[in-house]
């Protein structure tokens, strides 16, 4: 299992979810993106192209097949490594609280200025087509509290219909969501169960097939 942070997060971010997804046995790998934690801080690259480049730059460090989960910019970044890696290497795909569409409106000239840039004012629409197209297994979780995935967002990914790509909504903000970690498992879980039929949710963990 690969776990990617957000913006401003580091690899702690996510890691009450790889803990209780992946006990000892197996694999969560959670790495620091560039310019957070201690990795390296360029002066620029901060696009969604950039952070997954870096991803497949370690790409043989990590196990053979992945379940990727990303929160907030990470689950962008998640999504584009999904695409380009192919089911053949990513099992299924985990959404924390990210929008793909545009929302220009959302944009902050803060310290993340180039990656909030890339992140809002660029349609990402397109990505659950690619997904379903490749036969990987998304769920995306939205915050109940959160406007980053808007009603009319939720609504279209809800009726898509096609049974690759699940909706649920969880409580809370965009900015704590991700902290409802039994919430979160549970959903996953289940999710698992469903994408994989016959593995036991707990049971699969336990084994390390979804890690």
């Amino acid at each position: 299992m690969l776990l990617l942070h957000g913006f401003g997060g580091d690899k702690n971010q996510l890691r009450p979810i790889g803990d209780a997804l992946c006990p000892a046995g197996s694999v969560a790998v959670h790495p620091s993106l560039r310019a957070h934690g201690d990795s390296h801080r360029p002066a620029w690259g901060y696009s969604v192209l950039d952070f997954s480049a870096d991803l497949h730059r370690v790409a043989d460090i990590l196990p053979d097949e992945v379940h990727l989960v990303g929160y907030s910019y990470g689950g962008l970044v998640a999504a584009i490594s999904a695409v380009t890696w192919g089911a053949s290497r990513v099992r299924s795909l985990v959404v924390i609280d990210q929008s793909f569409d545009a929302h220009p409106a959302l944009h902050e000239a803060d310290e993340w200025a180039e990656g909030s840039l890339l992140r809002w004012t660029y349609d990402f629409g397109h990505l659950p087509d690619l997904l379903e197209r490749l036969g990987v297994p998304v769920l995306v979780l939205a915050g109940a509290g959160s406007r980053n995935i808007l009603p009319d967002e939720r609504e279209r990914l809800a009726a898509r219909g096609s049974g690759t790509l699940r909706l649920e909504t969880i409580r809370g903000s965009h900015a704590d969501c991700y902290r409802n970690t039994a919430e979160i498992t549970s959903a996953m879980r289940d999710f698992y169960q469903n994408a994989f039929p016959g593995i036991p949710g707990r049971e699969n963990a336990e084994e390390g097939e979804v890690a």
